[in-house]
């Protein structure tokens, strides 16, 4: 992959100078601050504003649910945040003509798409990182106690499950010249993985399966290992760069 690490270090320099890495990890630091205070008050607020009359049981709240909470909405709204990062990742330097005048120097195209997914990929892991952290040390300090292991591979499962989100977006970046198409499709096509992921046998193998097993080993609930899920977005991240690849060497840049 000719020019492999000076396309990464400009990919970079273009997620901070744009601000997407901050933007991201305030998002995630944003929820993983909220979600455990949200859990821990929520009963004391339906307590407080009334209920009319009709009486509602509900459990204490644990540090599992705030843990398995703060992924399973992060899984949501990361799903938009990798759109609207990588969405224009390719489009747009097409349309400018970046993408010719960096091309035309020693540097292949695969070199150009790995580097854009890495430097995307490092975005999210900073977030993760900073609200996982967040998260897990507020909840420790509301609840008392927090299943360390199980948010880890939770966390693991989650930054795994973006990478797919984000190749799946520049694929789709390639193949149109509108960011706002290349995002619309890339997260209805999302959307549509998650909906199907309900499908019994079928729902096994896919993305969406990796956010249930993750929350399975933060609440401590038995239950077989998904691997199947884990191979199967392995796949989709090489078929997606793979095929964003063939998309770009039939492009005229």
């Amino acid at each position: 992959m000719n020019g492999f690490w000076v396309l990464l270090r400009k990919e970079f320099r273009e997620q901070f100078k744009t601000s997407k890495v901050i933007v991201v990890a305030a998002v995630f630091l944003f929820f993983g601050l909220s979600t455990p205070l949200l859990i821990k008050y929520t009963p004391e607020l339906i307590k407080m504003v009334g209920t009319g009359g009709i009486t509602i049981e509900m459990p204490p709240p644990t540090s599992g649910q705030a843990l398995a909470e703060y992924t399973s909405t992060m899984s949501q709204f990361g799903v938009l945040m990798a759109v609207l990062v990588a969405m224009g990742a390719i489009a747009k330097e097409v349309e400018t003509g970046t993408a010719a005048m960096v091309l035309s120097k020693p540097a292949g195209r695969l070199a150009f798409i790995v580097a854009k997914l890495k430097a995307s990929s490092f975005t999210f892991l900073v977030a993760l990182v900073l609200g996982g952290l967040a998260c897990w040390g507020y909840t420790v300090l509301l609840f008392g106690d927090a299943n360390a292991a199980g948010f880890l591979y939770q966390n693991l499962l989650l930054g795994l499950f973006f990478v797919m989100c984000l190749s799946v977006t520049l694929l789709f970046s390639s193949l149109f010249k509108s960011q706002l198409a290349a995002g619309g499709l890339a997260l209805a096509t999302l959307i549509f993985e998650a909906a199907i992921s309900n499908l019994p046998w079928v729902g096994r193998y896919l993305p969406g399966q990796l956010i249930s097993w993750g929350n399975k080993l933060v609440l401590g609930q038995p239950g077989p290992s998904e691997w199947g899920a884990v191979a199967v977005v392995a796949v989709l991240v090489g078929l997606s760069v793979y095929f964003t690849w063939l998309s770009l060497r039939k492009k005229e840049l």
